[in-house]
């Protein structure tokens, strides 16, 4: 059994976040569009154009809102592992004193810009540039994100697997999560032992794999498995005991929704974490130093720009937005069978139920 591991939860979170990722800059209208059936083959487009918008030119005093959308995603070395499984914005609102996180389904089905349909978590693989293909990706994914939520997005901080482990072990030493219910999963997939046959012989994973699929196939090769288990309440994690925390699926019974819960928890743990250091004290130095685990559009001038706004953010309010099926989406088959998330009735409506929360 895998150790217990501890953290805890708080607010100030894209104060925190920011200092590691600030933002600014690029701005997506949103065509209007027509109400949608649960039929996904009439999904609306959800294409933007993007205009670009240097928020540095506002002043500092003026800055109304700030967005950024942080993407996690596995990294090489993992099957699919330029898809986003993380897909969450962070949205400031200075003139309210609040911090809004809002989690997108990365199961959402939408018309990407290469007028495709596909889950929302497949756009940060269509960078056009091949030679900066994180960079040029979360440029479409930020054009999606405000596709789907009819928010500005500024910047975006994209993290892969390794990225996400030191960024909380080695440079914030570790955080504190406000566990908000017990997490108690059997089957979370150890890294290298994805092919492990668990002494089986190959004529008998055929068949298990014949007979067998999803979830049910998974429990036949326990060997590829360990058990995370995280009690609620104020638990320290680690990288690895952060990235299993919010990875686990078949720890609770809300799935991807209760996933973006905990990813709530952790955001909140990293800005309180970086409240305690004083990360902002020393923001560009602090930057500087964190860069190397992640990518992102924002520079350090923007940085410098941001760091006299976000130090107002400290006894902000802060509020969990989760975009699910208890709200403004439901689950669906896709023509080819797949798994999706749509608009229960439109993207308007997805927008205003944004708005009423935010306000």
């Amino acid at each position: 059994m895998k150790k217990i591991f501890t953290d805890k939860k708080v607010s100030l979170i894209v104060a925190g976040v920011l200092v590691i990722t600030i933002a600014a800059t690029v701005t997506f209208f949103v065509s209007q569009q027509k109400e949608t059936a649960a039929d996904p083959e009439n999904f609306p487009e959800v294409l933007s154009a993007q205009t670009e918008v240097d928020i540095s030119e506002v002043p500092a005093e003026e800055l109304k809102t700030l967005t950024v959308l942080l993407l996690g995603y596995g990294g090489a070395g993992h099957q699919g592992g330029f898809l986003t499984d993380v897909i969450q914005l962070a949205h400031i609102d200075f003139e309210k004193s609040q911090i809004n996180l809002i989690s997108v389904p990365r199961d959402l089905w939408v018309k990407l810009p290469n007028n495709k349909q596909a889950k929302i978590n497949t756009a940060f693989t269509l960078g056009a540039d091949p030679n900066k293909p994180i960079t040029s990706g979360g440029q479409v994914a930020k054009q999606m994100a405000t596709a789907v939520t009819g928010l500005q997005i500024d910047y975006f901080m994209a993290v892969d697997f390794v990225g996400f482990k030191r960024l909380i072990g080695q440079e914030l030493d570790g955080i504190e999560v406000n566990v908000p219910e017990t997490l108690d999963d059997s089957w979370y997939p150890i890294k290298g032992e994805e092919l492990n046959p668990c002494g089986m012989t190959p004529e008998e994973v055929a068949e298990v794999t014949a007979s067998y699929s999803g979830f049910n196939l998974e429990k036949q090769f326990e060997c590829r498995y360990e058990h995370l288990y995280f009690p609620q309440g104020l638990v320290k994690m680690e990288g690895g005991d952060a990235l299993g925390y919010v990875r686990s699926r078949h720890g609770s019974a809300g799935g991807d929704f209760s996933r973006s819960q905990r990813q709530h928890a952790l955001l909140k743990a990293i800005g309180n974490k970086l409240w305690s250091i004083e990360a902002l004290e020393n923001a560009p130095d602090f930057f500087k130093k964190t860069i190397k685990h992640f990518t992102t559009d924002i520079n350090l001038e923007i940085v410098k720009y941001l760091v006299p706004a976000l130090k107002t953010t400290k006894n902000f309010e802060v509020k969990s937005v989760v975009l699910s099926t208890k709200n403004v989406f439901i689950t669906s088959k896709s023509s080819a069978g797949a798994f999706i998330v749509i608009p229960k009735t439109s993207w308007q409506s997805v927008h205003t139920y944004i708005q009423q929360q935010l306000n």
